[in-house]
């Protein structure tokens, strides 16, 4: 072996473990070759090869110390920040303590979740059908009393069912409200396990607990509230609005309960409003289906609101106010059961509404059908001069004589404007002939012109009359009259027109309706754009003379 003088490496394996083995004798730790030196050489490496241990020792000690140095610069920086936060901590604590209105619980730092559950009194249950018909779903109906002299935060009972000594098995439920208040009284439902036989059950309270953040206030109202029956449909709609300046109203839910003439619940349900929060000044609607489980009729009914304030520097605070139920001695209002309805038809306020007045239904125009059996036609005319009709729609129910021969719902239009006539088809069911008939309309509201409709230009480029026939039960046919429209529709507007609708009148001379159809096949159109539509109409009387449009957009 020879040694590299200049790096001190062993010449065969590249090795700088080098140890003095003799006199001017060096072997190599690694690879175990050994070589002689000449005095003066072997000297100068020992001195050198001392020298490379000494600065490696030093290297090594000053590392140590540089990562002790880092540890306690690292404790000394967590210990600070415990310090900083317990600190914090105390500050924010002693100012949100000063913040809080007088009545609000601070949040606790533990829940009392020891709460007795023999406080829950639970009444007699009983087995009822909800719904009727074919769709009633057997459930156990069973109410609930709050006597554990505290508020408690969405409380649940569990139910085990037997069929004799079989046990069936469990379900938990839990109460239709986020609080019960102390001597509140809440109904609940439970599914009954499918079609098994259940002659026995028992019902016991889960684990009771106060609301994790809570404040006495004023309780919360409907500013409009109407309770409305369509047959055995029960729903109840509401508007709820935020008179408050400081803070914002969040999960608001409603529980609404009807009862009969000895006061026994027949009906209840629970609903939230449609916005998750209502800002200071807002408002928003809920609509409730009450799940009905009795026929007796509707003699009273009440409602209580369940709501939480988001404060931007106390967070979310649950509501507790005392004597929340608003109670209504009174039935609901009846509409008939095919009328549609929403939540903003049945709340608008009176100057909101539309004159029922200025609608008016036109004569029935008696026709033939294709197979020659009688059919009559008439028109909706909107005769306000500014004021817009919003959805509108009605039953009406068709007579022969004194005997109901059935009804046909009026509907389909957004808007009908001022002047304009929508054709409606009412066709007898068993009935030769309709003498007369009733219109049942449903709340309409009103709009101020130019309207939210995207407005189109109409216009019929062609006509043409046909002949067509039609084959009834492989024995009879019979020949009709019909016409073929063309025509386009143009966007004039600088907005994209979704959906458009047409409905397109066959007139005679004298301006009778003769034959309509609607046209709600079309593309959306962009600006400036048009569409074509092709129609064929079947003329149900005289012959026709010209035609009319009356169309519907959406943006």
């Amino acid at each position: 072996m020879t040694i590299n003088l200049q790096t001190l490496k062993c010449a065969e394996c590249g090795s700088s473990v080098l140890e003095r083995t003799g006199l001017n004798q060096y072997v190599c730790a690694h690879c175990g070759s050994v070589a002689v030196v000449e005095d003066d050489v072997s000297e100068r490496l020992d001195r050198v090869l001392e020298q490379v241990k000494d600065a490696a020792a030093d290297r090594l000690t000053k590392e140590q110390s540089a990562r002790s140095a880092q540890q306690i610069r690292i404790v000394g920086i967590a210990v600070g920040a415990f310090v900083v936060l317990g600190i914090a901590t105390s500050i924010i604590g002693a100012l949100v303590s000063k913040r809080a209105p007088s009545g609000r619980s601070a949040m606790p730092a533990v829940i009392d979740r020891t709460i007795p559950t023999d406080g829950l009194k639970l009444g007699d249950a009983r087995q009822v059908l909800v719904g009727s018909g074919s769709s009633a779903r057997p459930k156990l109906f069973v109410m609930a009393r709050n006597e554990t002299g505290k508020v408690l935060e969405s409380p649940r009972v569990e139910a085990t069912f037997y069929d004799g000594e079989n046990r069936l098995s469990s379900r938990a439920e839990s109460l239709p409200v986020a609080l019960m208040l102390p001597g509140e009284a809440v109904p609940l439902l439970i599914d009954l396990p499918g079609d098994k036989n259940v002659t026995r059950q028992t019902l016991t309270a889960t684990r009771l607990s106060e609301p994790h953040r809570s404040a006495k206030g004023t309780k919360l109202n409907f500013s409009r509230v109407l309770l409305v029956q369509q047959k055995d449909d029960l729903r109840l709609v509401g508007r709820v609005v935020n008179t408050r300046t400081d803070v914002t109203l969040a999960g608001v839910q409603v529980l609404a309960t009807a009862y009969d003439e000895s006061g026994a619940a027949i009906a209840f349900g629970r609903g939230y409003v449609q916005g998750s929060e209502i800002k200071p000044g807002e408002r928003s609607a809920v609509e409730i289906r009450l799940d009905r489980f009795g026929s007796a009729p509707v003699a009273s009914w009440d409602y209580r609101i369940d709501h939480y304030l988001n404060d931007p520097d106390s967070g979310r605070t649950a509501v507790i106010a005392t004597d929340r139920m608003v109670r209504t001695v009174g039935v609901p209002v009846q509409f008939n059961p095919e009328l549609r309805m929403s939540s903003e038809d049945l709340l608008a306020e009176d100057s909101e509404r539309f004159d029922l007045a200025q609608l008016e239904l036109l004569p029935l125009i008696p026709g033939l059908s294709t197979i020659r059996q009688r059919t009559y036609m008439t028109e909706l005319v909107n005769r306000s001069k500014d004021m817009i009709a919003v959805t509108p729609a009605a039953v009406i129910s068709r007579f022969d004589g004194n005997k109901l021969d059935g009804t046909t719902r009026l509907g389909g239009m957004a808007y009908l404007y001022p002047g304009e006539r929508m054709p409606v088809q009412v066709d007898p069911n068993r009935a030769d002939r309709i003498t007369q008939t009733r219109v049942e309309w449903k709340p309409l509201r009103r709009a101020a012109l130019p309207g939210p409709r995207a407005p189109l230009e109409v216009q019929v480029t062609g006509t043409e009359a046909q002949m067509g026939s039609v084959l009834l039960n492989f024995s009879q046919r019979f020949a009709y009259k019909a016409v073929e429209v063309k025509g386009q529709v143009k966007n004039p507007g600088t907005t994209i027109v979704r959906k458009a609708r047409v409905w397109v009148s066959l007139r005679d001379k004298a301006g009778t309706l003769t034959g309509f159809k609607l046209v709600e096949n079309l593309p959306a159109i962009g600006p400036g754009e048009s569409v074509p539509f092709e129609v064929r109409i079947e003329q149900q009387g005289g012959d026709f003379a010209s035609v009319s449009t009356v169309y519907q957009s959406t943006e």
